[in-house]
This record gives structure tokens, C-alpha cells and sequence, in this order.
């Protein structure tokens, strides 16, 4: 029988844990995802980078092309007293070609700044759609906040209506003071300001939520409601240590690698402002027909003459030098940025993953003690009515402020996509090729 017992225990324990391995992604992990895709597809701003970058995409080929060749028709030496086309041996119609040729080197140098060019805006469309999905991930938990304080805040307004009807019926019987009434009544009236407030802040937030989304600003969203263990759903895999995070961050973050591109860019454009220096070629041809001469054709090369104003060329290498020294210090920048964000919302992590469990485990279990322990005594007498309200509204505080710290989990993932660029958020595209639907 004991044997038979203790099989029925450990296969019901085992029935449990794979049941709790095997629970089904809750409903609001499937609609954030859907929700940042929408927003990476039919994003606006997106959909003007991507076609920012098809354009500077398309600068690089012709970067490397030649000038364009010059035709020239004409009529030569004709005697202006008396035109004629046959009178004066050096008359003569006449078509001519030009090409120029680049100094050598020089059409190169084209081709890899126009790359790098291509590159940068590639790596700042990258940032930004990692930026786009994590303002629409922390729209949700912002949302989900909101909600979850309307909802607390009737809860209170609900306690504060039996604490009013309480306080009457004290009154009535003479047990009670006519300023417990006028309080309750007080309190009451202040939780309808605080919930019209609320609502409102929703309003904003949900247009927000839209507007990210490319959808209509008044379009009405449903209620959020977050299950406190989040982090475990929202991301596609856990969140490194904050270690491996940075690290991670400076090798492949889209600001960082937009900061380099740029120096590189910054760099051929200086070594372009050095091979100014170098003369462009132009190959001249023509032909010539006359009317009753022999026909003529001639072929001459000609070259610039840069040297001749070294003014203006130390003043152009000047020039892209300081631009040089500029995005070497943007690269700096950019590093420093990313480590200070990262660290800062790494922190606001951690910070909200103590809060919360301290909250879950410890704030709300004795603020749930102390208001029910209030609220039999009031309706004992042992109490003043000013201390039952004081525990009803604290509930309510600290129930508001544990979903902040649920909630916060959540935001503070979406501050650290952004600050690090890093797809940390399930559903955000990964970095490279187009996103918006066409």
C-alpha cells in the first residue's frame, strides 16, 4: 500500500513538472510578436530608410562608371559676309567626341566611399529597427502597467464604497464620527480623479501603440494583462550577464558600426582630397568635311592643371581632415554611448527584478495581512476609520507599484535592445535586408 502510495506521489510530481516544462506561451507573448512585426513591416519611418538605403545603394555603380562622353556638331570657318559652304577652303562641318578620364586612382576612391556611405546608413537602419521594436515593446508594458493600476484603483474604489456604507452605518448607530463619512466620501472622490487620470494616460499611451504600428491613432486597444514571470517570454533566449552583454554589444552593435563606416568614409574622402592633386585626362577627337577640299580629322589629349592653385588644395585636405578627426571622436562617442546606456539600463534591470520578487514575496503578502486584520477590527471598533483607510489605500499603492515593478521587467528589456541594438525582444527582425512591405 506504501509502495503503491509513494509510485502515486512521484508520478503525480512528475505529472506536474512536465505539465509546468510544457505550459503554453501565454496570449500576450503571440500579440507583442505580431505587434513588432507590424510595426517593422508598415513602419513609415522604415519604410523612408529603406529606400534611404536603395538609393545610396545605388550610388556605389555609379561611382565607378566614366563621365559621360560629349558629342559636338558644328560648322566651322564660314565667311560671315558671304556664306557659303564652298567658297572658302576652310570651311567645313564638323562632329567632335570628348571623354574625360579620372586622375588615376581617383574613380576607386569613388567606389569606397560610396560604399561606406551604403554601409553606414545599412548599420543606422539596423539601429533603428531594433529602436522601432523596443519603443513597441515598451508601449505594451506600458500599457499593461496602466491597466493593471485602472484595474487596483476599482478594486480600491470598491473597498473605499464598502468603507463608506460601513462608515454610515456606524454613524447611524452612534459608533462612528460624521468625518469618518465625509472622509470616505473625500477618499472616494480623489480615486475618481486618480482613475480619470489613468485613463486618460491610456488614451495617450494607446495611440502611441498605434502609431507605431502605421495604424490609426484612435483605434481601440484591448486590455494587457502581464503574468508577473515575463522575462522568461518576452525574450527569445535569456538575457545575458551584463558582462557578455557589453561584449556582445561593441562587436555587433548597429551605432558602433554605423560610427566606423562613417570614419572610413571620412577616410577616403581624405585620401580623395590627396589625389586632387593628380591632373584628369580628356581624350579629344573630330572629323571634319569639306565641300570641295579634302576632309579633315584631328585628335588631341588634354589635362587639368590642379597645382596651379595649391591654395585651394591644402585647404580641401585641411578640410577632410578635420572631418576625419570628427568621426574618429563620433566613433569614440558611439562606444562610450553604448556602455553608458547598456550599463544604465542593465541596472534598471536588475533593479526591477529585486523589486518585483521582493514585492511578490514579502510587501504584498503583509500589506494583504494588514489590511485584512484593519478592516476586522474597524468593524469591531479597535480602530479609528483614518487607519482602515490608510491600510485600503496602501494595498492599493503597493499592488500598483508591484505591477510597475512586473511591468518594469519588461521596459527595462526594451531600453536594453536600445541601447545595445542587440535583437533582444522575440520578433525583432534581425540585422540586413528590407522589412517594409512594399
Amino acid at each position: 500500500m506504501k509502495t503503491r502510495l509513494v509510485f502515486g506521489m512521484g508520478f503525480f510530481a512528475m505529472a506536474c513538472f512536465a505539465g509546468a516544462q510544457s505550459a503554453p506561451a501565454p496570449e500576450w507573448r503571440a500579440r507583442l510578436r505580431e505587434a513588432v512585426r507590424r510595426a517593422a513591416s508598415q513602419n513609415p519611418e522604415l519604410t523612408a530608410m529603406e529606400s534611404r538605403i536603395e538609393a545610396s545603394r545605388r550610388r556605389v555603380p555609379q561611382a565607378a562608371v566614366l563621365p559621360d562622353p560629349e558629342i559636338e556638331f558644328g560648322i566651322k570657318d564660314i565667311p560671315p559676309a558671304n556664306p557659303s559652304f564652298s567658297r572658302d577652303d576652310f570651311t567645313m562641318e564638323m562632329v567632335a567626341a570628348r571623354q574625360r578620364f579620372p586622375g588615376f586612382g581617383k574613380r576607386a576612391l569613388e567606389v569606397r566611399s560610396a560604399q561606406a556611405e551604403f554601409e553606414s546608413m545599412q548599420a543606422e537602419h539596423a539601429r533603428h529597427v531594433a529602436e522601432i521594436a523596443a519603443e513597441v515593446a515598451d508601449s505594451f508594458f506600458h500599457l499593461a502597467e496602466l491597466d493593471r493600476r485602472i484595474a487596483v484603483a476599482g478594486k480600491t474604489y470598491r473597498r473605499l464604497s464598502d468603507a463608506v456604507v460601513s462608515a454610515r452605518e456606524r454613524y447611524r448607530v452612534g459608533k462612528g464620527a460624521q468625518a469618518d463619512v465625509l472622509r470616505a466620501d473625500l477618499e472616494k472622490t480623489a480615486l475618481e480623479d486618480r482613475l480619470a487620470s489613468l485613463k486618460a494616460a491610456r488614451r495617450s499611451e494607446a495611440a502611441r501603440w498605434n502609431a507605431l504600428q502605421n495604424l490609426p491613432a484612435d483605434l481601440a486597444v484591448a486590455g494587457v494583462e502581464i503574468a508577473p514571470d515575463i522575462e522568461s517570454w518576452i525574450a527569445p533566449t535569456p538575457v545575458p550577464s551584463q558582462e557578455m552583454l557589453l561584449r556582445q554589444a561593441e562587436e555587433q552593435s548597429p551605432s558602433v558600426a554605423a560610427a566606423a563606416a562613417a570614419l572610413r568614409r571620412a577616410e577616403e574622402r581624405l585620401e580623395q582630397a590627396r589625389l586632387e592633386r593628380r591632373p584628369d585626362w580628356t581624350l579629344s577627337g573630330y572629323y571634319a568635311r569639306r565641300e570641295k577640299f579634302e576632309d579633315l580629322a584631328g585628335l588631341s589629349v588634354s589635362f587639368s592643371l590642379p597645382w596651379v592653385h595649391p591654395r585651394r588644395l591644402e585647404e580641401r585636405c585641411a578640410e577632410r581632415q578635420a572631418e576625419l578627426e570628427a568621426a574618429r571622436a563620433d566613433l569614440a562617442v558611439a562606444r562610450n554611448i553604448l556602455r553608458r546606456d547598456v550599463d544604465q539600463a542593465y541596472a534598471e534591470l536588475v533593479k526591477n527584478r529585486e523589486q518585483a520578487r521582493f514585492y511578490r514575496e514579502s510587501i504584498l503578502p503583509q500589506a494583504e495581512i494588514t489590511y485584512r486584520a484593519a478592516s476586522e477590527a474597524y468593524a469591531v471598533g479597535s480602530i479609528d476609520f483614518l487607519t482602515y483607510i490608510r491600510a485600503a489605500t496602501d494595498l492599493d499603492t503597493y499592488e500598483a507599484e508591484s505591477g510597475e515593478r512586473d511591468t518594469g521587467i519588461g521596459r527595462a528589456i526594451a531600453l536594453l535592445q536600445k541601447a545595445s541594438g542587440l535583437p533582444l525582444i522575440e520578433g525583432t527582425p534581425a540585422a540586413g535586408g528590407n522589412h517594409v512591405e512594399k
